[in-house]
């Protein structure tokens, strides 16, 4: 008696075309059993089963649903491609308007800018204003036995407030007898 010869998963599929996973479904459904198993877990099938794979994957309905299925791959494909050109679209629109959105900030900006630098003008003609009047008003009360530095006030406003003594501005904390609250009876 000649021995039959076995094939085994992988020389199935490579001849029927299909995946691993797909010879897996199609043994369940049809209720395919190895003929041979080793003892690492490797089958071996029949070439009437091999038949049966092969036949069905490349001329029965296996064949129509591998085509059904690799046509929707390419239909999916060019869904995917349609889906990244849109929104490569939306992008390219999106960063257009933050281009213009930043050319109006940067000229408000500017104008801002340009707008601090006249208030700093201002405000160095109002100070030297102001102490080319207290020079004035200095010269014209008599008062002149001290020059004005720039950002000094006048003596004339250190005198209109009232002075404390000297005595009352400074205490010598070892002079001064603290009293508790309790020894006031």
């Amino acid at each position: 008696m000649s021995e039959e010869k076995l094939y085994t998963i992988s020389e199935i599929i490579n001849e029927a075309g299909v995946a691993c996973s797909t010879f897996d479904k199609f043994a369940e459904a049809n209720n395919l059993r190895p003929t041979k198993v080793e003892k690492r877990g490797k089958k071996f099938y029949s070439l009437k089963d091999k038949e049966l794979v092969v036949s069905h994957y490349t001329k029965g309905k296996g064949k129509e649903e591998k085509e059904k299925f690799t046509n929707h791959k390419a239909e999916r494909h060019d869904e995917v491609v349609e889906l990244l050109r849109e929104q490569v679209q939306q992008l390219k629109q999106a960063n257009e308007q933050l281009v213009h959105d930043n050319d109006i900030l940067t000229d408000q900006l500017k104008a801002k800018d340009e707008q601090i630098a006249s208030a700093h003008q201002l405000a160095d003609q109002a100070q030297k204003l102001h102490l080319g009047l207290e020079g004035q008003v200095k010269a014209l009360t008599g008062a002149t036995d001290k020059p004005i530095v720039d950002g000094e006030t006048s003596e004339t406003d250190k005198e209109s407030t009232p002075s404390q003594s000297p005595t009352e501005e400074y205490s010598d904390p070892k002079t001064t007898t603290k009293k508790g609250w309790w020894r006031l009876w």
